[in-house]
């Protein structure tokens, strides 16, 4: 059975918000925050958990993506993949499907972050499969691209993604947390987190926001 991923430096994401979280980043100088438009297709959930890599390039051959299925197989528990394709915007390029999430889904992955289309959102909608992408698409990555390697650095999103790396998305989109740089991004998340829900309880108290703000410096 594959190691269960999602200890005690992962689970508490999945309480912060993706906004606490890149401000967190913003402030140790670290572009984590991908692309506004890669974004939850149909219900989202929020999700956090280490980063499974897919490296596409441009192809004409059509191949199926073994190396892509080898991926969903030997993902642990809790894990994300994030697929991409080198060199080309893949907006037209379906790189998930039906049966892909399927598989994730009964390996226990918890979701798909994709640079690039997907589709069979009804198949993924059914079974609470959650996927983060550029677009909807109906077609098919056969004959359009090729795996090249997988578990290595990839771009998705205007963003270098390690494998490893802590991938948290909400209704706000997607961070990636450098993994060497989890603890110190989650004691900041956290801080920022504090200081915002003490502001709304001022706020609702009816306090002005120019006070507010100045007080606790913190917009």
């Amino acid at each position: 059975m594959a190691k269960k991923i999602l200890d005690d430096s992962v689970r508490p994401l999945v309480s912060i918000p993706t906004a606490s979280l890149s401000d967190s980043l913003d402030r140790l100088g670290i572009r984590g925050f991908m692309s506004h438009e890669i974004r939850p297709l149909g219900k989202y959930a929020r999700i956090a958990g280490p980063a499974v890599t897919i490296k596409d390039t441009p192809a004409t051959e059509k191949v199926i993506p073994l190396l892509a299925m080898q991926a969903i197989d030997s993902a642990s528990e809790g894990s994300i993949i994030v697929r991409s394709v080198e060199g080309i915007d893949a907006r037209d390029i379906g790189l998930w499907g039906g049966l892909m999430s399927q598989a994730a889904k009964v390996k226990g992955i918890q979701a798909a972050v994709l640079d690039g289309g997907s589709r069979d959102l009804i198949e993924a909608a059914a079974m609470k499969f959650s996927i983060y992408a550029r677009s909807v698409v109906p077609t098919t990555s056969v004959g359009r691209t090729k795996v090249s390697a997988i578990n290595v650095p990839i771009e998705c999103g205007g963003i270098t993604v390690t494998p490893g790396d802590v991938v948290v998305a909400d209704i706000d989109g997607v961070v990636v947390i450098p993994k060497q740089r989890l603890a110190e991004v989650l004691k900041l998340a956290r801080e920022i987190d504090k200081i915002e829900k003490a502001e709304a309880v001022e706020l609702r108290r009816g306090n002005k926001m120019t006070e507010v703000i100045q007080k606790y410096a913190r917009i």
